[in-house]
């Protein structure tokens, strides 16, 4: 892989050294709207499969993957979907304009963020690994710290309106939760470390893809597992975090951990569904007689 990078290392830095030339060294507002859009237009190119499965039910085939085949409707209401579409919509360019807005100087102040010299293979690495677990430290406690009553009515309430959730949903809620859970998390870690803007941006695509993948409530093969958050929206109180190791730290994947829906919690290596390798045990019906 080191040498796959190093070998293709040229040739993305001099298309790097041609955007640095023409954009960041010259125009810093071009650039800051680059940044942002290019982002938002990720997430709705990303999701683009999800969404047209979602309202047409095509194809079939990927229906059989539905990990609450009994809550997740075929075609998802279209009048639900608008409202989650609008309200994220809204959050974009809203809250997550003037959130960018915020930490752009911020990230700038940081150094590197701007570097003419793109990281090396190893420094990218190693910074992603760090990112994911800043990310995972805040987003467990910001998370929990949304269940608590007050929270829970008054913002986080408006994302647990899907109990079966589709893709796009994983960014659907209230704007102060939009700050909290899913913009402060993800920014923490390339402030923290200074990173450079192409390490940023591609780290902020991740966890959006990631997002929409934990959301769309199907598990595909070879994809990951999304069991453990989709459960989440199910039971409301197991799984706060995403990696799971805070979660069986502070043991709020108890529950979790004794279903069939944990046994089925990992990269599925087939086109067998998931629920049908490892079937949810079927309950017993209790005979009634009378006397």
């Amino acid at each position: 892989m080191t040498t796959l990078w190093g070998a293709s290392n040229e040739f993305w830095q001099l298309q790097w050294e041609l955007l640095y030339n023409e954009v960041v060294a010259q125009n810093d507002f071009l650039l800051f709207c680059a940044q942002y859009f290019s982002i938002v237009l990720f997430f709705w190119v990303f999701n683009a499969f999800f969404i047209y499965l979602e309202l047409t039910g095509d194809p079939m085939i990927i229906l059989q993957y539905r990990i609450q085949p009994e809550k997740k409707p075929p075609v998802v209401n279209r009048r639900e979907f608008m409202k989650c579409a609008k309200a994220i919509l809204s959050n974009q360019f809203g809250v997550g304009l003037v959130t960018h807005l915020v930490c752009y100087p911020i990230m700038q102040m940081r150094g590197g963020f701007f570097d003419a010299d793109l990281p090396t293979f190893q420094q990218f690495i190693v910074e992603i690994a760090i990112m994911s677990l800043v990310f995972e430290v805040l987003f467990y406690y910001l998370h929990r710290l949304l269940h608590v009553p007050f929270w829970y009515k008054h913002v986080h309430k408006m994302h647990h309106e899907w109990t079966a959730p589709i893709s796009i949903a994983g960014i659907y809620c209230h704007p102060i939760e939009h700050i909290m859970s899913n913009a402060l998390p993800v920014v923490a870690g390339p402030i923290l470390l200074g990173s450079h803007l192409v390490t940023t941006q591609i780290w902020i695509m991740l966890t959006l893809a990631s997002v929409s993948i934990s959301h769309c409530g199907f598990h595909l093969p070879f994809m990951p597992s999304n069991e453990s958050h989709d459960y989440h929206h199910s039971q409301f109180n197991q799984n706060f975090g995403m990696l799971g190791v805070l979660d069986y730290l502070h043991g709020t994947n108890g529950r979790f951990r004794q279903t069939k829906s944990y046994e089925r919690h990992s990269i599925l290596l087939s086109t067998t569904p998931a629920n049908v390798l490892i079937p949810d045990e079927k309950k017993k019906c209790i005979r009634q007689t009378s006397h």
